[in-house]
């Protein structure tokens, strides 16, 4: 196996829309999801209960390389002006938008 490491994930703030607080979630192996980063949390803020999580893109993790430095995580989050969705982009650059609704989610132009 392959050993590197990786410098810690970029820590975003959330976004809150309509009492509904957006996290990127950085240990999605704990929630057990299949690897840690490329999810987004929906939270209740006034509960703080979890509405849903989102795979936001995939992650094809080599089993010969230590998983860490194979994650991938959001470099930027941000509301679309007028939609009720989210811009997502991960450190490879590539970007997403996040329909909040359904959740659904599509490479963005």
């Amino acid at each position: 196996m392959i050993h590197a490491s990786r410098a810690a994930p970029p820590r975003l703030p959330p976004v809150e829309i309509d009492g509904v607080r957006y996290e990127q979630v950085l240990n999605g192996r704990k929630l057990g999801l299949p690897r840690n980063g490329g999810y987004l949390a929906a939270v209740e803020v006034a509960t703080g209960g979890r509405r849903w999580v989102v795979s936001v893109y995939d992650v094809p993790i080599d089993p010969q390389i230590e998983g860490d430095v194979q994650e991938v995580y959001f470099s930027r989050m941000e509301r679309v002006a007028g939609r009720g969705a989210l811009l997502i982009e991960n450190e490879r650059g590539e970007r997403f938008i996040v329909d909040l609704a359904g959740p659904a989610v599509q490479p963005a132009p």
